[in-house]
């Protein structure tokens, strides 16, 4: 791997990336419609946490080591045990970048869904997924699928 490439990569991502948000009835594009499914490009998987105060973030980790808000160690830091696990994501979407930061059920079918792709010997980087919400009345649920490759469009028949 090229050394400059993490760099580009990160320049790449804090430019240009927009946070997607699930709701009940879909995912929320910035500045955009809600969709009720996304075919995307996984670029990128990892820890994250975020300490939530009435309901709002307070800090966040997009690595779960430092905080991004605070400028602090997460090992350090003495509200470490109220802080939420997450997922986060970076992904790709008609080549433009978005974010995404999952929590519990969303989180629990992304790494099903990493499995399925590990014990089918794909990789997880570059992967295209169709992205669906399932709405649980309050909140919405992240699936992650597999889909189908597209068939070359067959050769019409001549008589």
């Amino acid at each position: 791997m090229n050394a400059v490439q993490p760099d580009f990569h990160a320049l790449f991502a804090d430019a240009f990336a927009r946070y997607l948000a699930v709701r009940p009835g879909g995912l929320q594009m910035p500045h955009g419609p809600l969709v009720s499914s996304l075919r995307v490009q996984l670029l990128l998987c990892r820890p994250a946490r975020t300490l939530y105060e009435n309901h709002q973030p307070r800090c966040r980790s997009l690595d779960g080591i430092q905080s991004i808000t605070e400028g602090r160690a997460c090992a350090a830091c003495l509200l470490r045990k109220t802080c939420t696990p997450q997922i986060y994501i970076e992904l790709l979407h008609d080549h433009v970048p978005y974010r995404l930061l999952l929590a519990y059920s969303s989180a629990r079918n992304f790494m099903l869904f990493v499995s399925r792709l590990r014990q089918n010997g794909q990789p997880v980087e570059n992967a295209e997924v169709l992205l669906s919400v399932r709405d649980r009345g309050r909140w919405g649920e992240l699936r992650f699928i597999s889909p189908l490759p597209q068939q070359p469009a067959s050769p019409i028949a001549r008589a």
